[in-house]
Formats: structure tokens, C-alpha cells, sequence
């Protein structure tokens, strides 16, 4: 027993630090999977993708973790808001192979993430009408018009860009209407 403490004991020196004489140099690397077998020492093929994990390295080279850029459509709402829906039937072998709507994409947006102001947000309620729900504040856009969820789902998106766009054209006319209004009024 007293000998199989003292193995044991050897392999957990051995496997934190190991003193390895390279040509010129003497480095301390610390072997994860390393066994001895007959005086010989067995280092691990994958000892280098240790001591990067060790060091804290990335394999793209570099020490610390970078939060990545959140990636806005066009009219300038963050991808990560945006909720799709859709209908699946699972497989099925019976007629008709595809099901009524099960192309359409149902997208889910808050208007608090639009970013649009007072006027801007007035016009939009005006433009969607009943697709916005006043309660939640949740703009809700489908689209069925192509026979694949992709299209559709690139149609929907676009559909929101030509919404905030041209809410914000509106906007802008409506804004500069009221400034020559009160420019004849003075």
C-alpha cells in the first residue's frame, strides 16, 4: 500500500512540473499525461494544446476574450432582438406533402429597440396599424409570399427595413412641414 502512495505520489510531481532540457535552453512545462514506463517518460501528443490552454492563448493567438460587435440591420435594430416564428408538421407521408403555412415566418420585433423618435414613432403606429400591439409594444410581420422560410425570412427582414425607412421619410416631411407652417405664421 505504502509503495502504491509512493507511485502515486512520483506521477503527481512528475505531472505538475517537469523540468525538459531542450538544445541551449531549460524550460518548465507542466505535463498533463504523462506516464513513466521502463526509465522512459511519456509525454502526451497533446502537451503544446495544453500549455496553450495553461497560458490562457487562444488558437487564434490572442490572451483575452474580445465581446464580439452586435450586428444591426440597415435601419438600425440589433439582430439579437429580433424573434422568428414558425409552423413545422414534422415529416409527413400522407397528401399533401406541405401543409398550409408552414412557409410563413411570423418576425417579432419591440419598438423599444427601433430607434426612432417621437414623431417617427407616431408615424410608424400610423404605417403598421394592427400589426403593432399597443400592450406589449411588440411589432408582429409575417410573410408567406415564397415557397421556402428563407425567402421568406429575408423578405420580412427587408419588409422592416422599408418600414423604419420610410417612417422616417415621413417623418422627416412631416417635421419640415410644420417648420414652414410656423415660418409663415411669424
Amino acid at each position: 500500500m505504502a509503495t502504491r502512495r509512493m507511485q502515486l505520489l512520483k506521477m503527481v510531481q512528475r505531472s505538475t512540473r517537469v523540468q525538459m532540457k531542450t538544445e541551449c535552453q531549460t524550460s518548465s512545462v507542466r505535463l498533463f499525461a504523462s506516464v513513466s514506463q521502463g526509465g522512459e517518460e511519456y509525454v502526451s501528443p497533446f502537451q503544446e494544446i495544453f500549455n496553450t490552454i495553461e497560458e490562457g492563448k487562444t488558437f487564434l493567438g490572442s490572451k483575452e476574450f474580445r465581446i464580439p460587435e452586435t450586428k444591426t440591420l440597415k435601419c438600425g435594430v440589433p439582430e439579437h432582438v429580433l424573434r422568428f416564428k414558425t409552423t413545422t408538421y414534422g415529416r409527413l407521408l400522407e397528401e399533401p406533402y406541405v401543409r398550409p403555412n408552414e412557409h410563413r415566418i411570423t418576425l417579432q420585433v419591440p419598438v423599444s429597440h427601433i430607434p426612432l423618435n417621437e414623431i417617427e414613432e407616431i408615424a410608424l403606429r400610423e404605417i403598421v396599424g394592427t400589426r403593432l400591439n399597443e400592450e406589449t409594444g411588440i411589432l408582429r410581420l409575417s410573410s408567406a409570399q415564397f415557397g421556402s422560410r428563407i425567402e421568406n425570412k429575408r423578405h420580412v427582414v427587408s419588409m422592416l427595413d422599408r418600414i423604419v425607412e420610410s417612417t422616417k421619410s415621413l417623418a422627416a416631411k412631416v417635421q419640415a412641414e410644420m417648420g414652414a407652417e410656423e415660418t409663415v405664421k411669424a
